[in-house]
């Protein structure tokens, strides 16, 4: 997994940074309830654990070319209602970087306020598992490899990419 700064602040919310990554680790729990910023938000997940209330926290990525690399996952949520309509609900999707690719791991569409951040954090928690064992049986993920987001996200390959080694399941 790519290294995150240390540290732990508060939770600044739905603060996206213009370039950059944001600088406080964000209670991604804590965003439930919030209206969704009307061009969606990237948020680089560094901590998931799987139980019920359990730490969620992300970064939150650029506003514009936002970037990630092989092993990280991300969550993007996208308002589900009209602009400016006020609503919480929220159109959100999970996301895995691997080996120069993003792969869609889930999506919902719309989800509420009070079902969103359970539900993603336990598939966010699956995905960080799966990836680091993969990683752990020899698979080369492409964690210095930077991939457009954006860009990435609006050419879903089909199925999961080719990893440039074999994986070893066994031992």
């Amino acid at each position: 997994m790519t290294a995150v700064p240390s540290g732990s602040g508060g939770s600044p919310g739905w603060e996206i940074p213009d370039e950059g990554v944001g600088d406080e680790r964000v209670d991604v729990l804590s965003l439930a309830g919030q209206p969704v910023p009307a061009g969606g938000a990237w948020l680089w997940v560094t901590a998931a654990e799987a139980r019920r209330g359990g730490e969620f926290t992300a970064l939150v990525l650029p506003r514009h070319q936002p970037t990630a690399c092989g092993g990280d996952v991300l969550v993007h949520a996208a308002p589900a209602g009209e602009p400016g309509s006020g609503t919480t609900a929220a159109k959100v999707q999970v996301w895995a970087v691997v080996a120069g690719s993003l792969v869609r791991v889930a999506a919902w569409d719309p989800a509420g306020p009070d079902l969103w951040p359970e539900v993603v954090r336990e598939t966010v928690a699956f995905a960080m598992g799966a990836l680091t064992e993969l990683e752990q049986h020899g698979a080369d993920v492409s964690a210095r490899q930077q991939v457009d987001v954006t860009a990435a996200a609006g050419s879903v390959p089909a199925g999961f990419p080719s990893l440039p080694t074999q994986v070893s399941l066994g031992g």
